[in-house]
């Protein structure tokens, strides 16, 4: 494609197979193929959604350099026990994490939600100290 960017406008090229977008324009590109592929589906609906919105599942989906697909089998992948009960197909999840003996430090927001503890993002994510005379 590249040996072709006398006749094509490779910088306007647009494909909606996230994994092709990636392996040939970088991570970012997938990023805004995800975005815009979710926005088209909103739209179909007559939903609006706020790009930002859709900008932090895509960030989520690719934090690592990667493509992890926002599903049960994605969810396989998390180190967090918790956070993969608290998805789909929580009984799976559950006799996985018993049967391996994992534990879970606690880290993410649904982990943290599911024992009561508050997330520690945002607000919760430090502490205020003020002086006492």
């Amino acid at each position: 494609m590249f040996n072709h960017s006398n006749i094509l406008e490779i910088n306007r090229i647009y494909s909606n197979d996230i994994h092709a977008m990636a392996k040939t324009y970088g991570i970012e590109a997938a990023v805004q193929v995800i975005i815009q592929e979710v926005f088209n589906i909103f739209k179909v609906y007559g939903i609006t959604i706020d790009r930002r919105h859709l900008s932090l599942i895509a960030d989520y989906m690719t934090f690592d350099g990667t493509f992890q697909p926002l599903s049960r089998k994605g969810m396989e992948h998390s180190s967090s026990p918790l956070q993969q009960m608290s998805f789909e197909s929580s009984m799976q999840f559950l006799k996985c994490a018993a049967g391996a003996g994992w534990s879970d430090k606690l880290n993410s927001p649904s982990s943290r939600l599911s024992v009561g503890l508050p997330v520690q993002n945002g607000t919760g994510a430090f502490h205020l100290l003020t002086n006492i005379l």
